[in-house]
This record gives C-alpha cells, structure tokens and sequence, in this order.
C-alpha cells in the first residue's frame, strides 16, 4: 500500500469534501446543460475518492493512530 502523513490525509480528505460541497452548491443554480451532467461526473468521481480516503483513515484509527473522528474533518 502507498504511504501517506497523516496530515496530507487529512488536508486531503478536508480539501476534497470541501470541492464536492462548492460544485455541488455551482450545480444547484446550473439549468440542466452539458455543463451541468459533466460538473455532476466530476462530484461522484470526487466522491468516490472520498470514499478511498475515509476507509483509509477509519483504518488507521482502528489501529490505534490518534486521530479525531472522521466527522470532525467534514463539518
């Protein structure tokens, strides 16, 4: 498995939540367009990174890495 610090986790995981929160606020006063269908591929790809991300970090607090719950980060 690729190494990561636990702070680039975190940045990660916070950056990415963040994007996902900004186009899905732009898609939300988008007319249904091309535009619209491509910004809504790039949110479930985001997503599904995400989704990487969080497993890893849930791992890492399973075994034992001192960390705050995965909540914390995505307010």
């Amino acid at each position: 498995m690729v190494e990561i610090s636990t702070p680039a986790l975190m940045m990660s995981i916070q950056a990415i939540s963040q994007l996902i929160s900004e186009e899905e606020a732009t898609m939300d006063s988008m007319e249904e367009s091309e535009d619209l269908y491509e910004l809504a591929e790039s949110v479930e790809a985001f997503r599904k990174t995400l989704n990487e991300l969080r497993s890893v970090y849930e791992a890492a607090r399973r075994d034992g890495a001192d960390l705050p719950p995965y909540g914390n980060l995505v307010l």
